[in-house]
């Protein structure tokens, strides 16, 4: 009995320590000062949008079609080619795999992806 009550209680000590140590941060949440702003927080600050705008009840990624949620706001894959026309040296909207869901470079609460620099030595600074 004691040694179970015992693990019980490290269990739970350890549980309180690690959420003190690494509090849970949402894009409501302003980043802390010196820490990257992700995609998120920026249409947080910039649109004031709420978790619900992109996401369902079970915070995945809501879709419009054949596309990320994104398109309702952005446009469709075509419009995002013709507004980053001329701002890269190769247009990362305008490349040769097609149509790619949008996050699979925009990561929302993530660092952002260079999906091209897989195969491509093209740099670009993803939000």
């Amino acid at each position: 009995m004691i040694p179970k009550l015992f693990a019980v209680a490290c269990c739970t000590a350890l549980g309180l320590a690690m959420s003190l140590a690494t509090p849970a941060t949402y894009a409501a949440d302003p980043a802390p000062t010196g820490q990257t702003k992700f995609l998120a927080d920026r249409h947080v600050e910039k649109y004031g949008l709420k978790c619900e705008t992109c996401h369902d009840k079970d915070m995945k990624v809501k879709q419009s079609g054949d596309y990320d949620v994104c398109v309702d706001c952005h446009g469709d894959y075509e419009k995002m080619i013709k507004k980053t026309e001329g701002k890269y040296q190769v247009n990362p909207h305008a490349q040769h795999e097609g149509v790619l869901p949008c996050t699979e470079c925009h990561k929302g609460h993530k660092t952002g992806v260079n999906y091209c620099g897989q195969c491509h030595s093209y740099i670009y600074q993803v939000p």
